[in-house]
């Protein structure tokens, strides 16, 4: 099965939170992969739990795939 990739563009339009079969399409990973990695402790970003749900945050998602989580505006922080 080939897992269709979503660009850093796409990922930044994800919501909030995205469940854990999305996340794992943005490293090339198919569900069961997914939920395998996740059960090992092994995704390779941080999994939450909500409830019986299993998500990722988008700014992890960006962070593990070395994409900016925010625009710089050049000013002082």
């Amino acid at each position: 099965m080939k897992v269709n990739v979503p660009t850093a563009a796409q990922v930044r339009a994800f919501t909030v939170t995205v469940d854990l079969p999305t996340a794992g399409s943005c490293f090339g990973l198919g569900r069961d992969a997914s939920y395998n990695l996740a059960r090992q402790g092994a995704f390779p970003c941080p999994v939450l739990r909500l409830g019986r749900r299993l998500v990722v945050t988008r700014a992890a998602l960006l962070q593990a795939l070395g994409e900016a989580t925010e625009a710089t505006d050049g000013g002082a922080p």
